[in-house]
């Protein structure tokens, strides 16, 4: 398996959003591409990553972590949320029809 060089997938992911959503040419920035590369490469997200995949403040994850009982992993103190319990959370608190 052949991995892609990070400047590579970014100009890669630049271009799919700004096709997808051109008005966000002049507010997407380098930082805004490369957390959402981070994101897309990783299985296993912290909670600032579990957030943004949400598309939720920090703030909100916390709670939502707490009152949802959203399935974690802790090794040596450092937590991590794992994609595919995000996505069925997301799923299972959605309103039908919206996803």
């Amino acid at each position: 398996m052949q991995l892609v060089d990070e400047n590579q997938l970014t100009k890669f992911v630049t271009k799919i959003v700004l096709e997808l959503k051109p008005q966000l040419k002049s507010n997407l920035d380098k930082k805004d591409v490369k957390q959402i590369v981070r994101v897309a490469s990783r299985e296993w997200l912290n909670v600032q990553d579990s957030a943004s995949y949400l598309g939720v403040s920090e703030t909100t994850f916390r709670n939502w972590r707490h009152r949802y009982k959203i399935p974690s992993r802790t090794i040596e103190g450092i937590t991590r949320w794992k994609k595919s319990d995000l996505d069925q959370f997301w799923e299972s608190r959605g309103i039908r029809g919206y996803l």
